[in-house]
């Protein structure tokens, strides 16, 4: 494993601070219309063919193009860079891995706006902005103008530059003007969960029992009605609306049920394959943690020993934020002297001794007194003992790569845990 690992280590990393090349990409993305880089791009293939004896007229073609950008110079500050406009309130639509985000900004022209368009730039190379179609704004008017963004995976994405774009008069060159910058929040596409029985099985699933049956732990006021869930005790059925819409409805009430269960999802990976199955465990712990807010069961959720708090009145966007700012995992090899304890497996030690049940999901299973259950997404590397560790009541083992087929053939994976 010597040579791979110097192989990996090998691989140059991304700078800190962007070079020359970088902001001339800058420069060549943002300056340019499509119109401007065939122009551009010409002027190059007849510099390099002019290097051919005897073919004169490819000099000729790059001096006529080099004067049509020098003619643009004036035409830009003349045009793009006079308009006058003031830009507020960015808004940035959250959406799954996947979807498309909507970015949208509020423009007013202080002067007449013949043609304005909406980009972003300098971001994450996984998202792909589709900007806006021109729009004209009168002089003392505003308008929203609106660019999609085309999402990949999962993260949290800084949008360095949220730009309102102003072609010049010839339609070659345009002024980007920064008009801010934003976060999009990219959550990951959960793994719907069925069913749970693995929940409430076994000699530990007794202390998460309870917390699954509203008839023993609900209020006295009356909440609203929903759907009926197996579990629900029939003396909660609600008759009318069982009349009217054809299918059964249950009763809610406020809960007094205390914390509730404590969810951990464990991010550590030991190798490089636990770290290829990192984010199908993220959108693992997704479904199991939106099945538990669904049923009002979930009372604290920790990554790792950090506590993430939870407001239970945003249907789990909380929830699912947290997840979205997990850093990726990183497959290069750290240098320095903590690289080597990074991915030690370590104990689950939170600040203050959890008071309620905890279930555990994480990329192998780990002995710890204080985890009642594990969901384990087990990878072919995971060693004898914790394969036969991963058969008993308090560990549920799951394929990886089968769950990454599923989740590859069809986007809305439930699984039956």
């Amino acid at each position: 494993m010597s040579p791979f690992r110097w192989f990996i280590s090998a691989i140059p990393r991304s700078p800190k601070r962007k070079g020359l090349l970088m902001h001339l990409y800058y420069v060549w993305q943002e300056a340019f219309t499509p119109v401007g880089h065939a122009a551009a791009a010409l002027m190059m293939f007849s510099m390099f063919a002019g290097v051919v004896p005897g073919f004169w007229a490819a000099w000729v073609f790059c001096g006529l193009d080099f004067m049509y950008f020098l003619a643009l110079v004036p035409s830009l500050f003349m045009t793009a860079r006079k308009s006058k406009f003031k830009a507020s309130d960015i808004a940035v639509r959250n959406v799954y891995e996947g979807e498309i985000a909507t970015v949208r900004l509020h423009v007013y022209a202080e002067d007449k706006l013949n043609a304005v368009s909406l980009g972003c730039f300098r971001m994450d190379s996984s998202l792909k902005c589709v900007e806006s179609e021109l729009a004209m704004i009168a002089k003392g008017e505003s308008a929203k103008l609106s660019c999609k963004m085309q999402t990949k995976k999962r993260g949290a994405f800084e949008i360095p530059k949220v730009a309102v774009i102003l072609p010049e008069i010839c339609g070659a060159l345009r002024y980007a003007a920064k008009a801010g910058k934003a976060e999009l929040l990219v959550f990951p596409r959960p793994l719907r969960v069925s069913s749970f029985p693995f929940l409430i099985s076994g000699a530990s699933g007794v202390v998460f029992a309870p917390l699954l049956m509203p008839s023993l732990t609900r209020g006295m006021n009356f909440v609203g009605v929903r759907e009926y869930r197996e579990g629900d005790a029939l003396r909660d059925l609600h008759h009318k609306a069982f009349a009217r819409y054809g299918k059964p409805f249950t009763k809610e009430f406020e809960t007094e049920r205390g914390a509730g269960a404590i969810l951990v999802l464990d991010v550590t990976a030991r190798n490089l394959r636990e770290k290829s199955s990192v984010e199908m465990l993220i959108r693992l712990a997704a479904g199991i943690g939106l099945w538990l807010l669904e049923r009002k069961a979930l009372g604290r959720f920790f990554i790792g020993d950090d506590e993430i708090s939870l407001v239970q009145a945003d249907h789990g966007e909380s929830f699912l934020e947290a997840l979205a700012r997990i850093p990726p995992a990183s497959f290069l090899i750290t240098r320095g002297r903590g690289a080597a304890s990074e991915n030690v497996p370590k104990r689950w030690s939170p600040a203050a001794r959890p008071l309620g049940p905890v279930l555990r999901v994480g990329l192998f299973a780990t002995d710890d007194p204080l985890v009642h259950k594990q969901v384990v997404l087990e990878s072919h590397s995971m060693a004898a003992d914790e394969l036969k560790a991963a058969v008993s009541d308090d560990v549920l083992a799951i394929n990886a790569k089968l769950l990454e087929r599923s989740f590859e053939k069809s986007r809305d994976t439930e699984v039956s845990l």
